[in-house]
């Protein structure tokens, strides 16, 4: 596994950062063949699927609250942590929900402070090599593109738990914000405000 680390400026807008562009549109394609195997006679329908389709959308940080079961998330959740303490902490935790698949192409934090140093990911008993992050310091604000090598993208079924956890060299607050793509089946969770 490798991955990049841009300035979020970068790798955003029409002529973002090509291999942000590239990781995107692999995870995106892998993702779809793995839902496609999971959930047999249903095709990619876009953000509003119709009968016999899945929906594909951005991931949304209640969908990685940490539920375990297939009932709706509760309560309000954000992609901003804050530590007390320096050392190891999770930022995500959580099951796949069975309706649900996850692909992962990297993170951002948004904030100019960048307090965490390292990262760690575990997609369910695939555990991945820890990143050194912390020459993304000399950013304002920092995007991590991840790209497998041979063994596939990090795409997460369901079922699978996902482990994302930071190393915090200083304490404060950083907005951790995993870039990548939710296929779904249960369209009408995603219309639900919870």
């Amino acid at each position: 596994m490798v991955y990049i680390v841009a300035p979020l400026r970068d790798v955003k807008g029409e002529n973002s950062f090509a291999p942000y562009v590239d990781v995107l549109k692999a995870v995106e394609e892998r993702a779809i063949e793995r839902a496609k195997e999971i959930w047999p006679g249903y095709e990619a329908g876009g953000i509003l699927p119709g009968a016999q389709q899945f929906g594909v959308g951005p991931l949304r940080k209640n969908d990685m609250a940490g539920d375990t079961s297939d009932s709706a998330a509760s309560g309000s959740y954000s992609f901003a942590n804050t530590v007390t303490t320096t050392g190891w902490a999770d930022l995500f935790n959580y099951n796949i929900r069975d309706s649900e698949v996850h692909g992962f192409a990297g993170f951002i934090i948004l904030e100019p402070t960048q307090h965490i140093w390292q990262l760690r990911l575990q997609v369910g008993d695939r555990r991945f090599p820890i990143w050194d992050i912390s020459v993304a310091r000399e950013f304002e604000s920092h995007a991590f593109v991840l790209k497998e090598d041979e063994g596939g993208e990090l795409i997460a079924a369901p079922g699978e738990s996902v482990l994302i956890r930071g190393y915090w060299g200083t304490t404060g607050t950083n907005t951790v914000i995993p870039v990548g793509l939710n296929l779904f089946r249960d369209l009408s969770r995603m219309l639900d405000e919870t």
